[in-house]
């Protein structure tokens, strides 16, 4: 539930509880005044009774005096008068008034006191009329209260809606710019740190906004730093590659082939006769040991240029990263002719660490297809948006395994140093045809990106090229 549905829910309950002990107040206040109003009420008619019996013997017209007195009570809001002979028949009654036609029953019921009647004898001299009852309505105060209750709970929902409205719209207006914090929250979940939000509404979200975006400058700032230090550190671990493979060909590489010529002439000294058996038994052995050394040195010279192939970095210096890929294409092709390979890369310049961490993943991603599946096809796309650039290398060779390390540790280590440039790399299934599908993008340094003129030709493929 929202933060605005909890706090309408919320005043919702506390208004309903309000009008409930709202309701309970009026109710015993009301039930209190009824009862106060009609003893009064009561009481007053009893003492003009009295005072009628008082003054009966000294008035010379007694039947006028009683139909006057009756008269009196014509109209009255809470007390009817009755006058009974000995009997009990009604000789004559008051008529009060009756506001009370639209009061509802089941307020009467609610809220209306116990009736009772009120008998007063008259003296002698008032015959055939012997007493006067005394009869108490309720249903005309109830009415009045009936009209006060519905007024006071008009006014109440009223003040009730109006609040709920007002608060509504002042928490919506208070809360509008989460909806913004919380976008910006995302897109640096993401990865985006330029992500800004601006700030506005109360005090409280626009210091929230500030402390958002000075969050997002200060996660941008250890971002560059931490690219920083990864392009350093993978430069540095270039170099020492380099170091490496460039001691291996020129240190190694020269002896080996020394060795190679040594135990070649070491061969061709040995006399003819002799390595046919015609002379002494050393110079066969003699000959099989330079044969020997000769095939362990072109052993070891197959080794170093191995391991120089897997030291030296992905794109040499001068070539770029089209035609980087473009020849490891072309070499994956001549030595898998079965699978056809395609590789779209577009001119540019796009910094060397790049090129070198992009050139990585697509030459590791592809081998792990060789090496882990059987596909018929391996595409590479490589395409700038914005400030990144972005690849794919999409084959068919059934997926990756159910178990197991998904890409293997490679793609794993690849996957670390994208995300250590600020970038990301990812490893989904392909369903048809089943394959696997290694995609990512790292961000693009100053100054870098495509070329300002772009071949018009076809881009360049496996079989477009020669190594």
């Amino acid at each position: 539930m929202s933060l605005k549905a909890r706090l309408a829910a919320t005043l919702s309950i506390a208004f309903l509880v309000i009008l409930v002990i709202g309701g309970l107040v009026t109710y015993r206040q009301a039930r209190l005044n009824i009862v106060t109003e009609l003893s009064a009420a009561r009481s007053v008619a009893t003492n003009r009774v009295a005072q009628l019996v008082a003054e009966l013997p000294a008035t010379p017209d007694v039947p006028a005096k009683l139909a006057a007195f009756v008269r009196t009570f014509n109209g009255d809001r809470y007390v009817k008068v009755i006058l009974i002979d000995a009997l009990g028949v009604i000789r004559d009654q008051s008529h009060p008034a009756k506001d009370y036609d639209q009061l509802p029953d089941w307020f009467v019921q609610l809220l209306s006191p116990d009736p009772s009647t009120t008998i007063m004898p008259l003296s002698a001299i008032s015959e055939p009329i012997t007493s006067v009852a005394i009869l108490i309505d309720p249903r005309n105060i109830l009415a009045d209260t009936w009209f006060e209750l519905l007024t006071g709970l008009g006014i109440l929902i009223l003040f009730v809606v109006i609040a709920f409205v007002a608060v509504w719209i002042v928490a919506d207006r208070a809360l509008r710019p989460l909806a913004g914090i919380q976008a910006a929250f995302l897109e640096i979940g993401a990865g985006n740190y330029a992500a800004k939000v601006r700030p506005f509404g109360p005090p409280e979200m626009r210091r929230l906004a500030d402390g958002c975006n000075e969050m997002s400058e200060r996660l941008d700032e250890i971002s560059a730093r931490n690219r920083r230090l990864s392009e350093q550190l993978l430069r540095l671990q270039d170099e020492e590659r380099a170091d490496l493979a460039r001691d291996l060909h020129d240190e190694v590489g020269p002896l080996l082939f020394a060795i190679d010529v040594d135990a070649s002439a070491i061969g061709r000294m040995v006399r003819p006769q002799q390595a046919n058996g015609d002379g002494p038994g050393d110079g066969v052995a003699l000959r099989s040991r330079a044969e020997a050394i000769k095939g362990a040195a072109h052993r070891a010279r197959r080794e170093v240029r191995r391991i120089l192939t897997n030291l030296r970095p992905g794109t040499m210096p001068g070539l770029g990263l089209k035609a980087s890929i473009e020849d490891l294409v072309a070499d994956l092709s001549r030595r898998h002719p079965e699978v056809a390979m395609e590789a779209a890369v577009p001119d540019g310049d796009w910094g060397a660490t790049v090129e070198v961490l992009v050139h990585r993943v697509v030459r590791e991603a592809m081998n792990n297809a060789l090496r882990h599946g059987a596909p018929t096809r391996i595409s590479v796309a490589v395409a700038a948006e914005g400030r990144r650039l972005r690849f794919s290398i999409v084959d068919d060779g059934g997926g990756l395994p159910e178990a197991g390390t998904a890409g293997g540790f490679g793609l794993i280590g690849m996957r670390e140093r994208v995300e250590a440039t600020g970038g990301e790399l990812t490893v989904v299934q392909v369903p048809l045809p089943p394959g696997v599908r290694v995609e990512g993008w790292v961000p693009l340094g100053e100054g870098a990106g495509p070329a300002e003129a772009v071949d018009d030709g076809e881009p360049g493929t496996g079989s477009g090229r020669d190594a």
